[in-house]
């Protein structure tokens, strides 16, 4: 039997409006040596990326309810990209040491990270974000 998925309340193109501003709004905490946050919100756009990729895959205006989650490990295989992601071995670390950091407990812990490893980090994620936009547009 065929799961039924159900209808979310979010619209697709609201994830990518929301990716594009969520990186500019991490560069501009980045440049203020707020770092946690800065990649904080980093990470999140590439989540919602990977939402609007979803949305284009399934053809679908609204991302299904069952996917409005923060795994991003989901959200990559329901992507469609978790095929690709593991063929490129570039961006593939740059996505697992966002999974490893970008979980629950990296997502609120409060330490702050040093000016440099938060600036690799950040362009790791920006690299992550881009590859999924230019994957989900072909």
């Amino acid at each position: 039997m065929m799961k039924r998925r159900v209808k979310g309340g979010t619209h697709g193109t609201l994830f990518i409006d929301n990716a594009k501003i969520r990186l500019k709004d991490a560069e501009i905490l980045l440049n203020g040596r707020r770092n946690h946050g800065a990649l904080y919100l980093a990470g999140y756009s590439v989540e919602c990326a990977l939402k609007w990729a979803i949305t284009r895959r399934l053809g679908d205006t609204y991302l299904p309810a069952d996917m409005e989650i923060h795994d991003l490990d989901r959200l990559m295989v329901e992507s469609g990209l978790a095929a690709q992601l593991q063929k490129d071995f570039q961006i593939n670390p740059f996505y697992s040491a966002l999974v490893d950091e970008w979980g629950p407990h990296g997502r609120y812990d409060a330490a702050n990270l040093d000016d440099r490893t938060a600036a690799r980090l950040h362009n790791q994620i920006k690299q992550v974000y881009q590859w999924v936009v230019d994957r989900t547009l072909r």
